[in-house]
Order: C-alpha cells, then structure tokens, then sequence
C-alpha cells in the first residue's frame, strides 16, 4: 500500500465513511488502514525507517479531524478559524455597537487568562501549544494488542479537548470581568430555576434562542424543573408540583435533564486530572448561557499542522509526543451570562 493509499483510508476511517474504490467490497476501513500502518512497522527497525511517513498521514489525518470537531462542537456559540504556521489570527468586531469593543478575556504573557480594554476595532489572539503523549509497545502492537490507529484516535481526542478546556478557562475567566453588568451573573449556594430564566431572558435580547452549557455536576444539580408551583388542596394535603414527563423520562433513562425552559442544555465533558480522582480539569460549579445566532462571543484559533517527535525507551517501546497550538478569546461580556452554585463541592484548581 503506498503513503498516498494509506492517507486516503486514514481519513475515512477517521470520519466512517467508505472510499469508492471499496464501495461494493465487504471491507473494514479500519481494519484496511491498520493493515496499512502495519505494513510500514511490521517490527522496530521498519517503524524507524518509515516513522516519518508514518507520521505525516497521522498528522494530515489528525488535521482533518480536529478542526472540523472543534467547528462541529463549538459552532453554536464560537468563531473557529484555521490559521497556517506563523500567521496571526485577527478578530474584528461591530463597531456599531459601543459595548462590544471595550473588554476582551484572553491568555496573557503568564498563560493567564485576563480581561484587557480594547482600543481598536479589530484584535489578535495569541496562541499556545496543547497536546498528549502515548506509549507505543512494539511487541503489543505485533500481537495486534495495540495499534498506532488507535494511537492516532488517541491524539486527536486529546488535542481536541484540550481545545475544548481552554475555552473553558477563558469563559470561566469572564466570570469576574469588570464590563459584566450585574444581571449577566449569577452565584447562588444552590439551583434556583428563576434566577437561570431571569439570566437567560438577558441572553435572549442578543440571539434567536440561548444555549445552556455546564458539566454534568451542574447538570445532575439543576433536577427537574419544576412548571407549575406548590399549591395547596387543603390544609393537611399540599401539592407537590407538577414536573414534566420528558424531564422525568430524561432523569430515568440518562440522569440528566436536556433541555430546560425551551434552552438545551449541552453537556461540557469531564475528566480528572489526577488518579486520586478528586481533582476535575472543568469547574463542576460553573454553568455558560450562550446566545445562538448573531455575533459569537468565543473566537478560537488553531494555527499550523499538528507536531509530532518521539523518544525511544530502553524497552524498545516508543513515546509518541504531538501538540497542536491554538488560542481563544472572549469578545464581549454584556450578551452572554454565567451561573455559580457554589452549593456543589469544589474540585477544580486553576492553574
């Protein structure tokens, strides 16, 4: 199989679907791009011989994928841009509107995200490096224990949801910029369904609808919503309230609530960043009520091709590195709102 085969079969297989050439053949994509890759590292001294073209698939292919999974993911509320290596990514925003243009959140020199005032009418967001390291056994992947597909599935997860925890941090960031006016913010030591509708009413004035975003702590928290108020039928047998059935059927069936108040309600993921399992790489406390439509108030920027270098071990096994840089910002703070219950327990450090 040649590099140019192997690149075309990596990319369906990445994105599930089947090359023509395969249209009326019983064959597994994956199974094909496996054999491929195999093929170029049967043993150790034809993964070296080869690694480098074995990387460029990987790295076109990885390139394909997280972009347009980041773009898939993030589209309802983010301007995503794909920039080539080395040139800036410029922003420009309304200049008809006089609160737009006075606030951006972005990382500072420190890697800190920070709120700066803008004087001018467009912006550049800065870039820095995510990515991951994983280990490749050569004798596993011989037994067809491990593969370096997988590997490359590996990556391209990691890189994009290190996409994903830094518009988190820049969104969480925001949370006590000097421009948000009191009625786009919200800290309470427990869910109050009036208190996110009022927020999300707000939000509402700056998009055809809003979308609610927050880990699933905050989710599991929020329960069901509860439409028609506490009556009373008599003095000894008070109403409970009425709940929805889909909301119930929801509950049941996942554990969460998916939309409330007409709003989704999208689940940010979670993770742990240490083994212990107490500290999360999301703030489970932190909820975003994004407008849909109109201006995006995240700006993401991926520059470049994903990098990828390795290290060979004394076990012979392989420690496969890549990083992807990218950037976001934060436009504008009046338009969007966020929602704190800090009744649910703390376990996210910022760094």
């Amino acid at each position: 199989m040649t590099i140019q085969e192997l690149k075309e079969i990596a990319l369906h297989a990445a994105k599930g679907t089947v090359p023509a050439v395969f249209a009326n053949q019983d064959i597994d994509v994956n199974a094909a791009f496996a054999d491929g890759l195999r093929e170029l590292a049967g043993s150790v001294n034809q993964f070296m011989k080869n690694r480098y073209d074995i990387y460029e698939v990987l790295i076109e292919t990885i390139d394909q994928i997280v972009p347009n999974k980041v773009t898939t993911a993030l589209n309802s509320f983010a301007e995503v841009k794909q920039v080539p290596q080395g040139q800036k990514a410029i922003f420009k925003y309304p200049v008809g509107r006089e609160r737009a243009k006075k606030f951006l959140t972005r990382a500072a020199l420190s890697g800190v995200y920070e709120t700066f005032r803008l004087d001018e009418t467009s912006f550049e967001v800065g870039v820095n490096a995510v990515g991951i390291g994983a280990t490749l056994d050569f004798e596993r992947m011989l037994d067809g224990v491990e593969s370096l597909a997988e590997v490359m599935d590996v990556i391209s997860e990691a890189i994009s949801e290190g996409v994903f925890k830094e518009v988190h941090k820049a969104l969480r960031a925001a949370l006590d910029a000097s421009d948000r006016p009191p009625k786009n913010k919200v800290i309470s030591n427990k869910f109050e369904a009036d208190k996110m509708v009022s927020l999300m009413n707000v939000v509402r004035a700056y998009g055809t609808n809003v979308t609610i975003f927050a880990p699933p702590e905050f989710v599991a928290a929020m329960g069901p919503d509860a439409i028609v108020p506490v009556g009373v039928y008599g003095e000894k047998y008070p109403a409970v309230g009425a709940y929805p059935t889909d909301d119930i059927d929801k509950i049941h069936n996942t554990g969460f609530i998916s939309i409330f108040r007409g709003a989704p309600v999208v689940q940010i993921p979670q993770s742990f960043v240490d083994t212990d399992n107490k500290q999360t790489w999301i703030d489970p406390q932190m909820a975003y009520v994004l407008p849909a439509g109109k201006t995006k108030v995240v700006k993401v920027v991926l520059e470049g091709a994903t990098q990828i270098h390795d290290f060979t071990n004394r076990d012979n096994s392989i420690e496969i590195y890549a990083y992807k840089k990218m950037g976001c910002a934060i436009l504008t703070n009046y338009n969007w709102g966020i929602y704190q219950n800090t009744g649910i327990p703390q376990t996210f450090v910022e760094e």
